[in-house]
């Protein structure tokens, strides 16, 4: 197999593992032995090498992969499986009732799309670049291979959105599914047109030490997910929405100002493994809840934490820096 045929795999099947399964919303068992194994690639693995794919062909940077990532997160939650419109969602709890306005789970969608822009698409994309970085600007599927991954992709979508429409027994209001499919369009326009520069950094090395990064990383998703999907009956919904929108903003800034253009693949590592921290933390009380499997799991995303940072600082030392 040649390294794009490789980092095409390990992008396909990287971005379930870590979405879903490390998250435990697909524990070991249900991952490869269930249905999810058959939904759970095609939807998320092709997700993300479309929008890696687009991306690069476009020429543009991380302000695409984030506007396409969120268009992934609207695709999957409110389109096929329709979590952002039904108030009896299994994940929900709480969730189907505050924040909801307009026959919309609001902190629920705004939380759902975050995290699956960062964790399903964007993290997974970074990660690769750190494995693979001789082929960062690079195609990594043919023609026929990115209208193949295209069809699978949607008919996945379609496949789920009526699997789920008989699964959870809820028909999604009309006017609120269009429009899922609007915001999806427009933030396919938005990744189009934006700038390549938009998000990226402002200095050319990093000012910051790794493990600062490391913190980010930690501080960003642990927030997110606090304000994401904790209870805050005390309080307004559009609050935890603000607070949660400008944690994303001021780890964006932080990054284009400390993260620096070059000599920067171990912090990127570094703030790559500090995202999967919380979800590495939480996995074996996972277990304790009667997920088998969980610490393993958190076990081997440890380990590969440390391999990644391990390859990112033999990059690094690899590159000759400019006279």
């Amino acid at each position: 197999m040649t390294d794009k045929g490789e980092a095409a795999w390990f992008l396909a099947l990287f971005s379930p593992i870590l979405a879903e399964m490390l998250s435990g919303s697909s524990p070991p068992a249900e991952f490869i032995f269930g249905l999810g194994f058959l939904l759970l690639i095609p939807m998320y693995g092709a997700g993300a090498l479309l929008v890696r794919e687009l991306t690069v062909r476009w020429r543009k940077g991380w302000a695409t992969v984030i506007a396409l990532g969120a268009a992934y997160g609207i695709i999957e939650e409110g389109i096929a499986v329709k979590s952002f419109l039904d108030p009896l969602w299994v994940d929900l709890g709480e969730l189907g009732v505050y924040g909801r306005f307009l026959e919309v789970n609001w902190v629920w969608s705004v939380w759902l799309t975050v995290y699956h822009s960062l964790i399903s698409i964007a993290l997974p994309i970074l990660i690769l670049g750190l494995w693979y970085p001789g082929l960062k600007r690079e195609p990594i599927l043919t023609e026929r291979q990115f209208k193949l991954v295209g069809l699978l992709f949607v008919a996945d979508i379609v496949f789920c959105a009526f699997l789920f429409i008989e699964l959870q027994d809820f028909v999604p209001p009309p006017v609120q599914y269009a429009a899922c499919f609007l915001a999806v369009y427009l933030l396919y326009e938005l990744a189009r047109r934006v700038p390549k520069d938009l998000v990226s950094a402002r200095h050319p090395t990093p000012s910051w030490r790794p493990a600062m990064f490391l913190g980010l990383g930690f501080a960003t998703l642990l927030g997110g997910m606090v304000l994401g999907m904790g209870s805050w009956k005390d309080l307004h919904p559009a609050v935890p929405i603000l607070m949660l929108l400008l944690v994303c903003a001021g780890a964006l800034l932080l990054l284009q100002h400390k993260m620096g253009a070059s000599g920067n693949s171990v912090h990127k590592a570094c703030f790559a493994a500090g995202l999967m921290l919380p979800l590495i933390i939480v996995a074996p009380f996972h277990e304790m809840n009667g997920m088998i499997g969980m610490t393993a799991v958190a076990a081997a995303f440890a380990v590969f934490s440390i391999l990644t940072i391990s390859k990112a600082r033999k990059h690094d030392s690899s590159v000759v820096p400019p006279a």
